[in-house]
């Protein structure tokens, strides 16, 4: 799931937003201040900034060149009231990726993450190695570009297993993390639904190249 840290000192903004975007299942953090922000990205992982410009402390605009100086290749979009020209092409300058004026639509919002999102995962090294390629705002999972059936439920699991690549996952955690199992009996069903994922990715319980059973207690992706 793609984690996304909003910088930004409206609290109404921030709580509409958040709950927004995790509709379409993009995790957000939120904080007011770039000293914060600062602190975040050094101890902890985002796939992209949405910045606002009117912060405490500092302009939004000499922060983004801060980010995209300590982190080139963490993508950043202004989201501001600004209209004017001027802030636009500075912030360009500074390194930011998108520019979007308040107010407008989050459906925009979500769009034009989506698309800086698969940009950067191109331009990633590792890009061409991956089958797998989970686009979270259509809750879809394409490999090798083609893309899975799956109900909500295999979506959401494959998905964690992927996001948790190599790590052992287990029942309960995946039960306290996924709201589709709940739909379909708990975690009896667990294993019904990674066999479903099994036969629709190609992958053979007994020789696994993909998701691989830990005994006692759940499952792993083990791909690339």
């Amino acid at each position: 799931m793609p984690r996304i840290l909003m910088v930004e000192d409206d609290a109404q903004i921030t709580e509409l937003l958040e709950q927004y975007l995790a509709r379409y299942g993009l995790e957000t953090l939120s904080v007011d201040r770039p000293s914060v922000a600062r602190d975040k990205l050094r101890t902890e992982q985002y796939d992209l900034v949405l910045l606002d410009l009117g912060l405490p402390e500092m302009d939004g605009l000499e922060l983004c060149k801060i980010i995209k100086s300590d982190h080139p290749e963490l993508p950043v979009i202004i989201s501001t009231a600004r209209h004017d020209t001027g802030d636009k092409v500075v912030a360009f300058d500074a390194g930011a990726d998108d520019y979007i004026a308040k107010p407008y639509d989050p459906r925009e919002l979500v769009a034009r993450i989506q698309m800086i999102l698969k940009r950067y995962a191109r331009l990633s090294p590792t890009a061409a190695a991956e089958v797998f390629w989970v686009d979270a705002v259509r809750m879809e999972i394409t490999q090798e570009g083609r893309r899975l059936d799956l109900t909500q439920a295999e979506y959401e699991i494959f998905a964690l297993l992927l996001k948790k690549k190599h790590q052992a996952v287990s029942r309960e955690y995946i039960v306290n993390s996924i709201d589709a199992v709940r739909w379909e009996s708990g975690d009896r069903s667990i294993d019904v639904i990674v066999s479903r994922i099994r036969h629709k990715i190609g992958d053979d319980p007994r020789e696994p190249k993909y998701i691989r059973s830990v005994r006692g207690v759940g499952y792993k992706y083990i791909g690339p």
